[in-house]
């Protein structure tokens, strides 16, 4: 077995190969499901690294390196699509496609599979089992580990364990984190349609004012976590569109609202839900008029497998050192699809720190000013190289 010097040594050498594939990722930003210069940039890797690999008819790729003995198949997640953020001037390998950008750090995430995949490759007498290599489109938009996953391919390839990494600003070059159970929350859509009476904004009599009654909608709506959620747990109502009305002196006859539900948890989840149907529903009836709620599913809440994400915290105090290696005090309201892999294999997710310092912490993920530190790419190396080599 490869000691941890060994391993950070392999990940280390892997650096220039990296950051010219990393650099070469982040000039094609490109949409979910639209990724096609992003795809023949990572098969022409996976060919140049000797790689077995496919392209799946849904837009998805899979490397494959098998080990020289029996023992479990240890699967990795990168995604690979961008956003439609406009690059600032100036980066020397910035953007080509105008109004795009890899401004989530999907160009770490797949250069650094594809190095740690090119490295075990190298190593392949002391993997046991196998390695897979699960390249995501559209985990931006549509969401591509949904029918990755149903696909049956981490059956058919007899995956025992799924991993996944996102490069995370607030966090230094050098630290890792996770924590068990719920990472990362459920992201719900919220329309609302408040459907009243018009008439002449002169005779308001004649009507039932769909705008002032979308208005006590969205106050009420604001008590739902703060007095149906304990302090002690986490979820978020947004409401973030209101569009209603076609003149100025015309009762508004309709309105609809848009927003998002994040929690991360299950039962919480559907009885928010079902607070949010009672108070739409009760406060237009009050007002004379009636309210259509719409939940749209988006993703399901990322819960690591708590002896995996204890094994990623196990393998990150020996990489990078205790003092590296934080557990996460609460979970993100942010979405992550990884968690639909989870659904066909235990597995963790986990946060690999790309700011430069703790006195230079970089923009955010999904601003056009985030830029991570590719020092970080060696330590997201030596972590996949040991989730796949370490028992």
């Amino acid at each position: 077995m490869l000691s941890a010097q060994e391993i950070r040594s392999l990940s280390q050498a892997q650096l220039d190969w990296a950051v010219e594939t990393r650099r070469a990722l982040h000039r094609v930003p490109e949409k979910g499901f639209q990724e096609e210069k992003t795809k023949a940039l990572i098969v022409q890797k996976l060919a140049q690294s000797g790689i077995e690999y496919e392209v799946a008819p849904g837009g998805w790729i899979l490397g494959w390196v098998p080990g020289a003995q029996s023992g479990k198949v240890t699967a990795v997640r990168a995604d690979f699509d961008a956003l439609p953020v406009t690059e600032p001037e100036g980066c020397p390998f910035g953007s080509t496609h105008p109004g795009w950008m890899h401004a989530c750090g999907h160009d770490m995430h797949t250069a650094i599979l594809l190095s740690a995949g090119r490295a075990l490759k190298e190593a392949s007498k002391q993997l046991r089992g196998g390695f897979l290599m699960l390249f995501e489109p559209a985990e931006e938009t549509e969401g591509g580990a949904k029918p990755m996953a149903e696909s049956g391919l981490m059956e058919k390839w007899g995956v025992d364990r799924v991993y996944g990494l996102h490069v995370m600003p607030r966090l230094v070059v050098g630290q890792v984190e996770t924590r068990p159970g719920t990472l990362n929350a459920s992201t719900d859509g919220v329309h609302i349609t408040v459907k009243g009476t018009g008439s002449h904004g002169a005779y308001p009599e004649n009507g039932c004012d769909a705008i002032v009654c979308a208005a006590q909608i969205v106050t009420a709506l604001q008590s739902i976590v703060a007095r149906n959620v304990s302090p002690l747990e986490s979820a978020v109502l947004t409401l973030g569109t209101v569009q209603g009305g076609r003149a100025a002196n015309i009762i508004c006859d309709e309105v609809k609202l848009t927003g998002t539900l994040r929690c991360a948890d299950k039962p919480l989840h559907d009885k928010l839900v079902r607070r949010i149907q009672e108070v739409c529903s009760g406060v237009a009836a009050a007002m004379g008029c009636a309210a259509q709620v719409e939940i749209l599913e988006g993703y399901s809440a990322l819960v690591n497998d708590k002896a995996h994400a204890q094994r990623v915290l196990d393998m990150a105090k020996r990489l990078v050192g205790e003092e590296n290696t934080l557990i996460k005090d609460a979970p993100s309201m942010g979405g992550e699809d990884f968690s639909y892999f989870l659904d066909h294999a235990p597995g963790a997710f986990f946060h690999v720190g790309c700011s430069p310092d703790a006195q230079h912490i970089g923009a955010p993920l999904h601003s056009a000013q985030f830029k991570p530190d590719e020092r970080a790419i060696p330590i997201g190396i030596s972590m996949e190289m040991a989730l796949a080599l370490w028992d």
